[in-house]
């Protein structure tokens, strides 16, 4: 994901970003508090990098928020900033990734179309990477019916995909038309 300063809240000597990406990095979360203590105005600042909250409290005489914001720019090497109201950068990769699937998702499925395609081309067309699946699961099954002489109850994880599976297929216009809810807040709550 693209690095973003969130202004969450500003008033006139209180300044609050989110900067979600210092949850990962807490050493760069106290060099940042100890650069901007060294701006002139700037009276107190409280990282807390659990969050991502930068809380910086200022003259607004000596410092606005503007340039606050390149203080804070220059100290990360982060150039985007995004002010309450205006919708993350971040949004449409996150559109993207519930329109298309993740990246991993596309990654596995470009995987599996290619062995799908080296078992068209190994049996002539005539099954595919489905079927061959399924006949592989259904001689297992037998097998172990054949050698054991019972058949035994499905473990709990295959009825929970079962479950799972009959969901998505035949609720399918319900999941298509279902609107996925983003937030704006870089992923945080309030604090």
């Amino acid at each position: 994901m693209v690095r973003v300063i969130y202004v969450i809240h500003t008033s006139p000597g209180r300044t609050r970003l989110r900067l979600p990406w210092l949850r990962r990095d807490a050493k760069q979360a106290t060099s940042l508090a100890d650069e901007l203590l060294r701006v002139e105005g700037v009276h107190e600042v409280q990282v807390r990098p659990y969050t991502g909250s930068v809380l910086c409290i200022h003259d607004p005489r000596d410092l606005d928020v503007e340039r606050l914001l390149e203080e804070v720019r220059r100290h990360t090497g982060v150039d985007v900033a995004v002010r309450p109201g205006e919708a993350p950068l971040e949004e449409a990769a996150l559109l993207r990734s519930l329109a298309e699937g993740s990246g991993v998702a596309r990654a596995a499925s470009l995987f599996f179309k290619g062995v799908n395609v080296d078992v068209l081309r190994a049996t002539e067309g005539h099954m595919d990477l489905g079927a061959l699946a399924t006949l592989g699961f259904a001689a297992a099954g037998a097998v172990e019916v054949a050698m054991t002489g019972k058949l035994a109850a499905p473990p709990w994880f295959s009825l929970g995909w079962w479950a799972f599976r009959t969901f998505v297929t035949t609720e399918k216009a319900a999941i298509q038309n279902t609107a996925v809810q983003v937030r704006h807040d870089g992923g945080d709550t309030p604090g």
